[in-house]
């Protein structure tokens, strides 16, 4: 059971928090309705979380989620899928799965689905160029203003070449401000499953990684057999070293100088790229 110290963080959390946390401040729980067996998870935005929730949708239901249907919640309110055993729940489970994704690629990886601008052409103006247009008339002003302050938001701007995105970042880190950072560019190590979520059973590391693991869960009885991870929402991004390698000191600094303590706190290394050797100096 939560223990009372950690449920009134969560209350406090919940208070504090904005609406971009909704989704992270409680997780997935699944209880088996046949056996009683109990799964956590924990995925972030940009973390393959279409596909993740898509296959667990499926297993337990039985038949695929009907993507974008007007009037009806997306595949990531699972807690209104209306599913026998399905909520959000901060109590410890039977197998506790925590999914991340490399940071610098995860940043990349939300600003080509939600921000980007097309590239530049002399004479025209700036224009969306990302998959999630609708969404950068939202997330480009919230994030200016997080950056530089509220008068920023006074331009009519709804994408962002990379090195603004970068730098506006870094500045939204400078400031202290990451906490308050939409969730598809919210630090993975501000929104992990608490401890208590993660005493046994643990299984952590990307999509990749876990997708094998997933599909041999056994003991939960699921409906549609087994919990088969497909991808269904890939943003297009290829190698991270390449990546890297291909854009300018100015983004790869800003992103390399905001991105290490979660590399940290996620236990992985720091991409070669974002060495001393690579980098000027002021990152």
């Amino acid at each position: 059971r939560l223990c009372p110290m950690a449920f009134l963080l969560l209350l406090l959390l919940a208070a504090s928090a904005p609406r971009s946390l909704e989704l992270q401040l409680l997780p997935f729980r699944f209880e088996s309705p046949t056996t009683g067996r109990t799964l956590s998870m924990c995925i972030c935005a940009k973390c393959g979380s279409t596909s993740v929730y898509a296959a667990l949708f499926a297993a337990i239901a039985g038949h695929p989620f009907e993507r974008w249907v007007a009037g009806r919640p997306i595949v990531h309110e699972f807690w209104k899928w209306g599913l026998p055993g399905v909520s959000r729940s901060m109590q410890s489970a039977d197998v506790s799965v925590t999914v991340t994704r490399d940071p610098i690629a995860r940043y990349l990886s939300a600003w080509r689905s939600k921000l980007a601008c097309c590239p530049k052409r002399s004479g025209v103006s700036p224009r969306p160029c990302h998959p999630d247009w609708s969404d950068g008339e939202r997330l480009v002003p919230q994030l200016l203003e997080l950056a530089y302050g509220a008068s920023r938001t006074d331009l009519d701007v709804h994408c962002m070449y990379l090195d603004d995105f970068a730098l506006a970042l870094r500045a939204v880190h400078n400031n202290g401000e990451m906490a308050r950072l939409d969730t598809h560019y919210l630090p993975q190590h501000l929104q992990l499953c608490p401890p208590v979520l993660r005493k046994k059973g643990l299984l952590i590391g990307n999509v990749s990684e876990l997708t094998p693991t997933l599909a041999r869960l056994g003991g939960f009885n699921f409906v549609g057999g087994h919990v088969q991870v497909v991808r269904t929402h890939a943003t297009k991004g290829g190698n991270l070293k390449a990546t890297l390698a291909g854009i300018s000191e100015t983004a790869r600094g800003a992103l390399c100088s905001l991105s290490r303590s979660e590399y940290r706190a996620l236990h992985l290394r720091l991409p070669f790229e974002c060495t001393s050797v690579h980098l000027k100096k002021g990152y």
